[in-house]
């Protein structure tokens, strides 16, 4: 059986988004924050808001997309109606043209607004999603154009995840960025899952192994048999409600069947016993980012062996003399 849990550390190493890429990230995020703090405080006279990081980004499971457009959330939470009756609230559209006077300019591409946020777009480069939201009791509110004011706690879900991280490990981590990449890699597809619902799913139906290949599908084999089984997924903190239930038979099935033709590449990498082979199918789940196989050269081995003939073999960390 192959072994290709080293081909997976270097693919990781192309998709995790490094600390350059964060900053750069955050730099953006925070210029949005500021200007809207500022409207608020000049132009509306309003107490400014506050602000809170969600989704993937807090999650710390972003990945580089192969079209190079990042995605990240910002949840803006208004101080000045915390004290405020719900029915005397402004309707969402309005807060929602708040937001869009706070920013407009701020970049070359008009803010775009959507049913549940407010998106910031840097030239196709990535965007920023700004979710808008008051607290008043234990859960805050979501302006939502269309269903008014709903209930929405995103910090009790990156609270979850991270718990599911502690428990389980930093490979749960590493399993929800490789489903990420294989949507992502099949980005022509609309009707795969959020990556929300990936990560959830990845948690709730995570499988441990030394190896990242052989996690990675044994955990995309467990959620398809859970998925066979009932095709349904709870979101596991309030607001509790069902994710995916009412999904088309047309859609389920795509998904299923996407699924299947994954687990059964990579069923077939692990039990190849040619490398370059095994790393072939996984190209065929992840694209060409994941790395080929190059087997050492003869000549290297030749003076490896010439180098290290008098001295004891050193193992490294897949267990081959190094």
């Amino acid at each position: 059986m192959s072994d290709c849990h080293d081909l997976f550390t270097a693919f990781h190493e192309k998709i995790y988004l490094h600390s350059d890429k964060k900053k750069s990230l955050r730099s953006s995020r925070n210029a949005i924050r500021s200007k809207i703090r500022k409207y608020f405080k000049d132009t509306l006279k309003l107490t400014e808001p506050k602000f809170y990081g969600q989704g993937s980004y807090m999650m710390n499971t972003t990945i580089n997309p192969i079209d190079e457009e990042y995605d990240i959330d910002d949840g803006i939470y208004l101080q000045h109606l915390e004290d405020v009756d719900g029915d005397d609230w402004p309707t969402p559209s309005t807060v929602h043209n708040w937001v869009i006077e706070a920013v407009d300019g701020h970049t070359d591409t008009d803010p775009l607004d959507k049913n549940t946020c407010v998106r910031v777009i840097y030239k196709a480069e990535y965007h920023v999603d700004l979710p808008i939201y008051v607290m008043q009791g234990d859960h805050p509110k979501l302006a939502h154009k269309n269903k008014g004011w709903i209930d929405s706690d995103p910090k009790l879900l990156t609270e979850w995840f991270n718990n599911e991280v502690s428990e389980k490990g930093n490979q749960l981590k590493r399993i929800v960025r490789y489903l990420k990449a294989w949507k992502d890699y099949k980005n022509s597809d609309p009707k795969l899952p959020s990556g929300m619902i990936l990560t959830i799913l990845a948690a709730n139906h995570y499988v441990e192994d030394d190896q990242d290949d052989a996690a990675f599908a044994a955990t995309a084999k467990a959620i398809h048999q859970a998925l066979s089984e009932s095709f349904s997924l709870s979101r596991p903190v309030f607001p509790s409600e069902e994710l995916i239930a009412d999904w088309s038979t047309t859609k389920q099935d795509n998904f299923l069947n996407k699924l299947d033709s994954l687990i059964k590449k990579a069923g077939q990498a692990l039990e190849q016993n040619d490398k370059a082979k095994a790393a072939g199918k996984w190209i065929d789940v992840f694209g060409d980012r994941f790395p080929e196989f190059e087997p050492p050269e003869k000549e290297e081995q030749e003076s490896s062996a010439a180098r290290t003939f008098a001295s004891p073999p050193i193992l490294g960390n897949h267990g081959r003399s190094a």
